[in-house]
């Protein structure tokens, strides 16, 4: 089967890459809004560009009950945002965290999460993440033919719950349990766990 992106709808070209790009990480996204509070959202348009500098990246896209993303918004006006990794525990708050509330109420109190702040920006990350990064925005990159965009941001400094920490220096991943976004509402672990015998970055 071929398939010509440009002959989909926005909603099938959408939900045909979310099935055939997986699984993905997930951002939990923390921001500041307007008047003084806090933002939280799940991204799963989100990866690592590059190690030096740090540099991580978010995809907005928008749908037609919500043209223009909070987190966006937030992240345009002050500059500023947190990335905390979801672990297996905690996918249903994930879950919640997704709906579409009104612009300015806290995600946080609405799904039972403790908001934390670091040292470098003040937007909030989530206290019972295994892993948090403080970040500042570097570039928007905008889709003008559909209103979205890219954005990319410096990883300024990383707090991480110190038992996930090997004696590599390395995060070790069965104990982090991080969970991946699927397609059609579905989420995943990271199941078998294994290393190719040519892969040596890392001593074991």
């Amino acid at each position: 089967m071929h398939i010509d992106p440009q002959t989909l709808s926005p909603g099938r070209r959408y939900f045909l890459m979310i099935s055939a790009i997986v699984p993905r990480p997930i951002a939990w996204v923390g921001t500041n809004n307007e008047a003084g509070g806090h933002n939280l959202a799940p991204f799963s348009f989100f990866n690592a560009f590059s190690a030096t500098p740090p540099v991580v990246g978010l995809g907005f896209s928008p749908t037609e009950s919500k043209p223009g993303k909070d987190t966006l918004l937030n992240i345009r006006r002050t500059g500023e945002l947190t990335i905390s990794i979801c672990d297996l525990q905690h996918g249903d708050q994930l879950h919640e965290s997704s709906a579409e509330l009104p612009y300015g109420e806290d995600e946080f109190a609405a799904t039972k999460l403790t908001p934390a702040f670091g040292s470098v920006v003040s937007a909030p990350f989530v206290k019972e993440a295994p892993v948090s990064m403080e970040c500042r925005l570097r570039q928007v990159i905008e889709f003008e033919e559909s209103g979205g965009a890219m954005i990319l941001a410096d990883v300024l400094m990383f707090h991480i719950r110190d038992t996930l920490i090997d004696a590599r220096g390395a995060i070790d991943p069965h104990r982090l349990k991080p969970l991946a976004r699927m397609g059609g509402g579905r989420y995943a672990s990271l199941g078998e766990i294994f290393k190719l015998p040519s892969y040596g970055q890392l001593p074991d």
